[in-house]
């Protein structure tokens, strides 16, 4: 999937000058890739709240995407970082209507934009499946043993335990946890998929 960021004046960095930034890579980044720039970021304040809003995050993405050195992005006028984060936030999003989205959360059933193959570990029955979506009704059930579970898992990663419910890999352990499918299952999703993951998850659909 095409996405370019376009600039209204050239960006020079390094003697050359870019008129314009090519974010297609992102179309094959995961929630893993989410998990690396967040575990990366996790020593700023400001990522422990809200990742996603910050410029660091846009620029950890950027690179990813890209394959550009972080400081091309350092360096970049404030106005084009933020059509970078803008464009970043925009891949991210599914684009499924509002009220689609809450009904799927009300019901813990998580509908893919796009049947997702798993290719996870070679001894893993599921791979090679493909799936147009999960239940996640499973997570009502755990109790606050795995909570505690799902915590220590988080800082045997590397991990505070700050704001777990902002955290990707806090909600692929959890969502792993309540449907007995592997982390890297729902770490292999696609990025249109984290933040409805995130959302799925969440303590408050599960009174």
């Amino acid at each position: 999937m095409e996405n370019i960021v376009k600039f209204d004046k050239p960006y020079k960095f390094e003697g050359k000058e870019y008129d314009s930034l090519d974010l297609s890579g992102m179309a094959k980044m995961t929630v893993q890739d989410l998990v690396d720039v967040q575990k990366k970021l996790s020593g700023e304040l400001a990522a422990l709240a809200a990742m996603e809003a910050t410029t660091s995050f846009a620029q950890e993405m950027a690179v990813k995407a890209t394959g550009k050195p972080v400081e091309f992005f350092k360096l970049m006028p404030r106005g084009k970082i933020k059509l970078v984060q803008t464009a970043v936030l925009k891949v991210m999003d599914n684009s499924q209507k509002a009220d689609e989205v809450k009904a799927q959360l009300k019901s813990h059933a998580l509908k893919f934009a796009a049947p997702y193959t798993y290719e996870g570990n070679e001894k893993n029955e599921l791979k090679g499946q493909t799936f147009e979506g999960i239940d996640l009704s499973g997570v009502g059930e755990l109790n606050t043993m795995s909570e505690s579970t799902a915590e220590n898992r988080l800082v045997a990663a590397g991990f505070n335990t700050v704001n777990t419910g902002r955290n990707y890999l806090y909600c692929c352990i959890i969502a792993s946890m309540g449907t007995g499918y592997p982390v890297d299952f729902f770490a292999g999703l696609p990025l249109c998929e984290a933040v409805k993951l995130r959302d799925a998850v969440d303590a408050d659909f599960f009174e």
